[in-house]
């Protein structure tokens, strides 16, 4: 998937619109709020469907944040690969970092770690214990599981070693060996 554009939250809601890579000309339009999402194609109207999740937590993630990130992806593909384009963004950057160093305030660390604790949340504190998942039954009654015909094509499937008659290789049979061709 892939960002097309994003909205200014209206309301509590922000709008996105996202293309599917591996599906081209589909767009999908996503409103998402505090509590749910409501994803719809938008060449259809009545395609909506509604998601909800416990943990989201979009309203920790600035929107003017990944906005600026976007315009700033934007100005370096349109530089290209020209070099007097990217010199003239990088002067531009440069510019905009010293300007905010002489408008003053303090300097706030922002780093990855922040950021994704913004998105998913802290890392839990104190020790985990991980815990052995169950065996599935998914399938026949509650106390033998049924093997489908996949899995028991794929055990029954062990060919056995082939062993050459005339020189006794591994490698290969009878038919294929080399002190033959040379006979």
């Amino acid at each position: 998937m892939q960002i097309k554009r994003t909205s200014e939250e209206v309301d509590g809601v922000t709008h996105l619109e996202i293309r599917d890579v591996k599906v081209k000309d589909k767009l999908f339009k996503v409103s998402v709020s505090l509590n749910h999402a409501a994803c719809s194609y938008i060449g259809t109207s009545s395609d909506t469907v509604m998601v909800s999740n416990d943990y989201f937590k979009l309203e920790h993630v600035s929107l003017t944040l990944t906005n600026i990130w976007f315009d700033f992806r934007e100005a370096v593909n349109k530089a290209g690969l020209h070099s007097d384009r990217l010199a003239f963004v990088q002067r531009t950057i440069k510019q905009l970092n010293t300007d905010l160093d002489n408008h003053g305030g303090d300097v706030v660390e922002f780093t990855k770690r922040d950021h994704m604790a913004a998105i998913v949340g802290d890392q839990p504190s104190g020790e985990l214990t991980v815990l052995v998942p169950k065996s599935c039954k998914n399938k026949g009654n509650y106390f033998k599981r049924m093997v489908s015909e996949r899995e028991k094509t794929v055990m029954n499937s062990k060919k056995r070693i082939r062993k050459c008659k005339k020189c006794s290789a591994l490698t290969h049979d009878s038919r294929t060996c080399p002190k033959k061709m040379k006979l």
